[in-house]
């Protein structure tokens, strides 16, 4: 380009500059004026306050399996009411219902704040019956649930947004099937489903009636051979292509372990809770000593509990359940520290549909993620009306609408109320 050419072409930009500059004079406060304006108004309405705590326990038995569910309801002065739920009991109840006097009055969008309070007093003498916490950490799940779906109402955004954003359209699912009988019952659901993903019991109790496979807690040489023979009709029956788990639970660490060899051949996708959570060096031992994954978080609370799994490679799979680990941030967080670790997070869940949408929405946010539970219960979502999430090809969609993205049906739940309930009351 010659100086001539570049000439022309400063000049030509200069002018177009001034032009732009010109012409937004008159659309735009100078800068004094800037800085007298006032702030937009919002609007008349009062700031989002939290009003009251409410809680139903319901108790269904549809197909195969009972359940109890504690299900909160937080309402604001703005009409906004947001759900969550956790493991049903009167313990819990009554420790849901001592928060709030933490939470009346209180922005409900300060999740993550009224979240760190809440722990606090779960930890610091909040009840003397149950000073450890861990029953006050399934009311504070529930909680956290509840204002996360408030604060998603109020900014009309979905709750997976306000945790981080989606990885995910749609959550994979695994069926927690039962036995093999029970596997047969519901089979053919499982394959409307498109399930890829199954969970079977090949626990002590699932060969029990064979004489001689189990003294007391010993699994014996007879036993693991049941075992094997079992995990052989599972894998003939359900084809080649789809993932199959086991529940475990043989309580000693010297039967986990031969039981943990007996089973690698059949490249199990996971083996969960072989013993009791009540001890990381034993889990240490036991992962070490296989390849097959090891599974067990159902039953921890916060990622305190978790933290010494992680740091000791103690499992291969993280499974929090969002209902009682702390919420569906507390349960991120979690999966994000496991993936610190390279490790996948396959969340336990067994809830109301409440539950599940909630726990969907978390599953969306998170990167290690492999699937979620989910007990196919027929009508599982008979309790919420209007937009019930689909479920194709073993994936449940992630709700869009604002907050969990679903509505509980109040008619259709209260007839599930719990004998001696109060609908919210």
């Amino acid at each position: 380009m010659t100086r001539h050419t570049r000439r022309q072409l400063l000049t030509s930009l200069a002018g177009a500059t001034a032009g732009v500059l010109a012409g937004c004079v008159g659309s735009r406060p100078t800068a004094g004026a800037a800085l007298q304006s006032q702030p937009p108004q919002r609007g008349t309405k009062q700031p989002l306050k939290i009003t009251d705590v409410k809680t139903a326990m319901l108790e269904a038995q549809w197909g195969p399996w009972k359940r109890q569910w504690l299900l909160v309801r937080i309402d604001t002065n703005q009409g906004i009411s947001g759900y969550g739920d956790t493991w049903a009991s009167p313990e819990v109840k009554s420790l849901l219902l001592g928060y709030k006097s933490t939470l009346v009055g209180q922005d409900p969008a300060n999740v993550e704040a009224l979240f760190r309070q809440m722990v606090s007093k779960a930890y610091a003498g909040f009840t003397a019956a149950h000073f450890d916490g861990g029953l006050a950490v399934h009311a504070v799940s529930a909680l956290e649930t509840a204002l996360w779906d408030i604060a998603g109402k109020a900014a009309n955004l979905p709750v997976y947004q306000l945790l981080g954003g989606r990885h995910r359209e749609r959550v994979r699912l695994y069926c927690c099937v039962g036995f093999i009988d029970d596997y047969l019952k519901m089979e053919d659901v499982y394959k409307k489903l498109g399930i890829t993903c199954l969970k079977f019991d090949a626990t002590p109790p699932a060969i029990s009636n064979v004489p001689g496979a189990v003294m007391d807690q010993h699994l014996t040489r007879k036993g693991l051979n049941e075992i094997v023979s079992l995990l052989e009709k599972i894998r003939q029956r359900v084809g080649s292509d789809r993932e199959i788990s086991v529940e475990c639970r043989v309580g000693t660490l010297s039967a986990a372990l031969r039981y943990m060899k007996a089973v690698e051949p059949f490249d199990l996708t996971w083996v969960e809770d072989p013993i009791p959570p009540t001890d990381v060096d034993a889990w240490a031992t036991l992962t070490a000593s296989s390849k097959t994954p090891t599974l067990t978080g159902e039953g921890l609370h916060l990622r305190h509990e978790f933290l010494e799994y992680f740091r000791k490679s103690a499992l291969r799979i993280a499974a929090p359940d969002f209902q009682i680990c702390g919420g569906l941030a507390e349960g991120k967080k979690i999966a994000e520290m496991a993936d610190l670790h390279h490790l996948l997070t396959c969340p336990h869940n067994a809830s109301s549909a409440i539950g599940i949408a909630a726990a969907v929405h978390a599953c969306a946010a998170i990167p290690n993620f492999l699937a979620l539970e989910f007990h196919a219960m027929p009508g599982w979502d008979r309790i919420l009306s209007g937009y019930r999430p689909k479920i194709a090809d073993g994936h449940m969609e992630v709700p869009e609408g604002p907050g969990l993205g679903v509505t509980l049906d109040e008619q259709e739940a209260q007839k599930y109320l719990m004998k001696g309930e109060t609908w919210f009351g």
